[in-house]
């Protein structure tokens, strides 16, 4: 017997389980800072807790895909703001890679994608992301987000094409 509305403990810990990584790295890749995508993964999560009486428990893997996203996405805005008023030299001490990245060969590499994920426009942005670390099915991104199958698979790969483009030093078509 399957209750229509609310989640319990123990589905909403079962959630928690199965999303954690996947949620932290969509998180991650929208604001590139480990505190801050482990923030929003804690604030996503109190929000379902806070919700569970009202929550599907068929779709509460979708809500909380959502809630992860839009937290992401307004603390992007946020953390822009926050630049613009004070200026980036307020920034400058915070690290935008880790130690080890810093010492590897990989850091250049790994800022000029940062760099180039960040230039994408929030659509092409979103798909790439949720298609890359959320392991979900084309159809699964397109009933998340409302749009087909079929511009699921187009913004992901006009994606791709733009980050290469960009990567690779190669001219727009």
């Amino acid at each position: 017997m399957t209750r229509a509305l609310g989640i319990a403990e123990a589905e909403w810990e079962a959630l928690y389980r199965r999303l954690e990584k996947p949620l932290y790295n969509l998180a991650y890749r929208y604001v590139w800072n480990s505190q801050e995508a482990q923030d929003i993964l804690h604030d996503a999560f109190i929000e379902l807790w806070a919700r569970r009486a009202r929550l599907i428990p068929d779709t509460a893997d979708r809500y909380a895909w959502i809630t992860v996203l839009n937290l992401s996405r307004k603390r992007r805005r946020w953390s822009r703001a926050k630049r613009f008023i004070y200026g980036d030299d307020a920034f400058a001490s915070l690290p935008a890679l880790t130690a080890l990245e810093a010492d590897t060969a990989r850091a250049e590499e790994h800022a000029s994608l940062r760099a180039a994920i960040e230039r994408l426009p929030e659509k092409l942005r979103s798909v790439l992301l949720l298609a890359e670390f959320s392991e979900m099915s084309y159809q699964s991104i397109s009933e998340l987000l409302s749009i087909p199958a079929g511009t699921v698979a187009s913004r992901r790969n006009l994606a791709v094409k733009q980050l290469r483009t960009e990567l690779n030093g190669e001219p727009s078509v």
